[in-house]
């Protein structure tokens, strides 16, 4: 159908680092779904139209957020719901609006357990909405659960950005030594899969890893990263979960 190539050719776009190729394709695969008045079709256009459009124009956005989400509640598409809901979530935590980023994550993980699934990116994304509520323990409790699954799966993004929940996290703590060796882990295990940070958690990190500097001083930090980056993903975890298998893990 040429509304599914339509929208299959704006994800492809922005999956591909081209967002901006990827609106006009995607808009009119929506005003083309809009016409046929079919939710599941609308519902799915409008998902893959919105990776485009939050890059591109993000101050734009909430009211196809809000269409979307209306189009799968009355298709009951979740995992397409799932999907919206993560997204919005994600928005809102880039607009700093804490009470909705966790409305619509929350609504996620409902929809994906709805169809006998879990989602790590819903997992790590709430832990960083509760970190930023203050909800430390909600925050660990996320973090160290995906990096449990990833570490079993062998989820080498996974155990990246779960390390470096938890390296911001012994960071707000004020454990320098442990965040420096976990801001590490976190770094080579990203370059092992040859991607860039994500835009939300690339800034977490900056401000994370300034505290560090300040703190331990440039040359400290490069040693316990380095300690950090030759860590395999048990030991990883050992030391994440304040079980440390290393025996000169600072303290």
């Amino acid at each position: 159908m040429l509304v599914d190539s339509l929208a299959a050719v704006s994800s492809v776009c922005y999956y591909a680092g081209e967002p901006r190729r990827g609106l006009r394709p995607g808009r009119e695969a929506v005003q083309r779904a809009r016409q046929l008045g079919d939710d599941v079709l609308l519902g799915q256009s409008l998902a893959d139209y919105l990776l485009c459009a939050t890059v591109i124009d993000p101050a734009h956005v909430e009211p196809l957020f809000a269409e979307a989400i209306a189009c799968t509640r009355r298709s009951g598409d979740y995992l397409v719901s799932h999907f919206v809901n993560n997204s919005a979530g994600v928005l809102a935590l880039r607009a700093g609006d804490i009470t909705a980023a966790r409305a619509h994550l929350a609504e996620a993980a409902q929809d994906i357990q709805a169809i006998g699934c879990n989602d790590l990116g819903v997992m790590v994304n709430m832990g960083w909405v509760l970190r930023l509520d203050n909800d430390t323990d909600g925050a660990r409790s996320s973090f160290e659960a995906f990096l449990q699954k990833s570490r079993r799966e062998g989820d080498r993004y996974g155990i990246a950005y779960a390390s470096l929940g938890l390296a911001c996290l012994a960071a707000d703590a004020g454990d320098w030594h442990r965040a420096a060796v976990l801001h590490g882990a976190a770094l080579a295990f990203l370059g092992q899969i040859g991607q860039p940070w994500e835009e939300l958690e690339a800034g977490y990190r900056k401000d994370s890893l300034d505290q560090v500097r300040a703190h331990l001083g440039q040359q400290l930090l490069e040693q316990d990263q380095a300690k950090g980056m030759a860590l395999s993903a048990e030991e990883v975890y050992g030391i994440a979960t304040g079980k440390p298998v290393r025996p000169d893990l600072p303290g």
